[in-house]
């Protein structure tokens, strides 16, 4: 004889937190303030966040301009998440001689998924 069981619940999944990407803006000495706008904080822990970045050379072939965790380098912030806009001053040399780089919002959860912000991208302006 066999069991058979069943459950009336539905299997629920944690909502994932809502990030998006604020246009990164210059501070009074020319230093680049970075943001991170949390729409919703979700269920899961956030164990890092901050923003990923992909910086390109004028003549580089790469043509991947998605910046994700495997793909990209990461400025993570320093303060405790919360709902709003959380700033990040980069004192970095990572864009110096660079033509464009393109940036978005990432948090690492604590199951391993990652939830990203929408895409910016930005040219420098050279004489």
């Amino acid at each position: 004889m066999g069991l058979n069981a069943c459950s009336l619940q539905d299997h629920v999944l944690p909502k994932k937190i809502k990030l998006s990407t604020p246009a990164f803006d210059y501070t009074d000495d020319f230093k680049m303030r970075f943001k991170v706008q949390v729409d919703s904080l979700g269920d899961l822990p956030v164990t890092e966040y901050g923003i990923l970045h992909l910086s390109f050379f004028r003549a580089e072939t790469d043509t991947d301009y998605t910046p994700r965790i495997e793909h990209g380098a990461r400025m993570q912030f320093d303060q405790p998440i919360a709902l709003g806009i959380s700033n990040f001053v980069y004192t970095g040399n990572a864009f110096q001689g660079k033509y464009f780089f393109f940036y978005r919002a990432y948090a690492l959860l604590s199951d391993g998924s990652v939830a990203y912000g929408d895409i910016k991208s930005f040219t420098f302006e050279r004489p």
